[in-house]
């Protein structure tokens, strides 16, 4: 039996944007927002909430390399996938309701949604947080995410020419980002040019707590955020106080170059992290050549269905047994 205090959970925010009732929600709210937010495609474009089922195959990978997690907790708004097996002990449907305040309801923004992480009931202090579009590609221990009760942080260099406002203050992901930089340079005098690695991230739920508080009046400006905005706070403000204040080991990791990853694969490199956005059916062989512990594949904001449909083949292929999680046939 795993001690208490070595329980480590994994949370997932999902939502299936096909659905009837769901997409009714988000017009109606849509339609409060200003009309240069609703034309903001990276934001609230319906490709961004379209469900390719990444959460069943992401879930078949955690039972092949990470069967070693407590408890799965799926977090969404009135909704729970249709394929999902709720009667399985080792998982549990979380709906927003339950852990954020009503005012912030229907919420369609995961950066807001993340800042309530740490207040799913019966969470363990350590845990694994990832979307659905992040995998295990190989086999995982928990020493992967803690270096005893400190939490692995996994960043990349940013690209500084990407990390500026948006003089129209519209919504980009390296705008964020550059929100959080930003508050930490004031908190701590300093601030470390990183961007998260886009992939499963550990945490403790104390020092989640702890950085919720500290930053409080920063993160209350956004909270009510129901779409991406341009004054979003990234968070890796809580991945990153964690490093400034010593509660967490600082890792940095790259996307490997083709050359860099044969030079690897010949020296028998432990190949652990990779993410592409722009142009995912490149990196499919690369996955299956090296193997990664972790991966995302992550659609850009104007993928097309046929680029959804091979997605889903190419996850199918990797993992192709029914877990534990999905209803029996």
């Amino acid at each position: 039996m795993i001690k208490q205090d070595n329980k480590i959970d994994m949370v997932y925010l999902w939502c299936d944007g096909n659905d009837a009732d769901f997409k009714e929600r988000k017009q109606q709210y849509l339609k409060l927002e200003d009309s240069s937010e609703q034309e903001n495609i990276e934001a609230v474009g319906d490709v961004r909430f379209y469900d390719n089922e990444e959460l069943k195959y992401s879930l078949r990978s955690l039972e092949m390399y990470a069967s070693w997690i407590n408890h799965v907790y799926i977090v969404t708004d009135r909704q729970v996938p249709y394929w999902l097996n709720v009667e399985y002990e080792k998982v549990t449907v979380v709906d927003h309701s339950e852990i954020m305040p009503q005012e912030c309801i229907p919420c369609f923004n995961s950066t807001v949604i993340e800042y309530f992480l740490p207040f799913i009931p019966n969470l363990s202090e350590k845990f694994l947080y990832g979307n659905d579009d992040t995998f295990f590609g190989n086999e995982t221990k928990p020493e992967d995410f803690f270096v005893g009760d400190k939490p692995i942080v996994r960043v990349k260099k940013s690209r500084r020419k990407k990390l500026s406002y948006n003089p129209e203050k519209k919504y980009t992901y390296y705008g964020t980002v550059l929100n959080s930089l930003e508050i930490l340079a004031k908190a701590y005098g300093k601030s470390l040019p990183y961007e998260l690695h886009h992939n499963i991230d550990a945490y403790s739920k104390s020092m989640f707590l702890s950085t919720l508080e500290k930053f409080k009046d920063s993160l209350n400006k956004c909270v009510k955020n129901r779409f991406r905005k341009f004054n979003d706070i990234q968070r890796i403000l809580f991945n990153l106080n964690m490093v400034y204040t010593g509660k967490a080991e600082l890792k940095i990791v790259s996307d490997p170059k083709p050359w860099r990853l044969r030079l690897d694969f010949l020296k028998k490199v432990n190949w652990e992290s990779y993410c592409d956005a722009d142009n995912a059916p490149k990196i499919y062989p690369r996955i299956v050549k090296y193997k990664p512990k972790l991966f995302c594949i992550n659609s850009g904001a104007d993928a097309t269905m046929e680029e959804k449909m091979k997605t889903k083949q190419f996850m199918e292929s990797l993992f192709p047994q029914p877990s534990r999680f999905e209803k029996s046939i």
